[in-house]
């Protein structure tokens, strides 16, 4: 990927990316051609080579100001050190997020139920403070 295709992506996580694909890409490379290892002396400037690209990489992607202010949650990069994949883990995470908003909505409307019962109560009781009933009704209406 060129440096051009790569400063017209949006954000620096798309940049990020791209990068990471790049020295995952090299890796993958340096582990055929250490597989294939023949001691060769083309063999071995090959593998030179390919070393340097990936320290090259590194180095270059260390050095991007940009990455410097992505914050990552410390629970992702253990779930990733821990040889787990980060995408179970965002699913995971959007599972409790789910049940957690629907347990609130459910909460939510349970409060509303009991407003409205409460206050019909009220103006059957106490006639007179129907208006302020009504009014904090309209108050606390979603």
């Amino acid at each position: 990927m060129t440096t051009e295709s790569r400063s017209s992506k949006n954000s620096p996580l798309d940049s990020l990316q791209d990068d990471l694909s790049e020295i995952i890409e090299t890796f993958v490379h340096l582990g055929v051609q250490v597989h294939d290892f023949q001691g060769t002396q083309e063999a071995k400037i090959g593998l030179a080579n390919n070393i340097n690209k990936v320290v090259s990489e590194l180095q270059r992607l260390s050095d991007k100001p940009d990455l410097k202010n992505i914050a990552i949650p410390l629970d992702i990069i253990n779930y990733v050190e821990d040889g787990r994949n980060p995408d179970i883990y965002t699913r995971e995470f959007v599972e409790v997020v789910r049940k957690l908003n629907q347990y609130l909505n459910g909460k939510s409307l349970a409060l509303q139920r009991f407003r409205d019962t409460l206050s019909t109560c009220i103006k059957q009781e106490f006639p007179e403070l129907a208006d302020e009933v009504e009014n904090i009704k309209e108050r606390t209406a979603s």
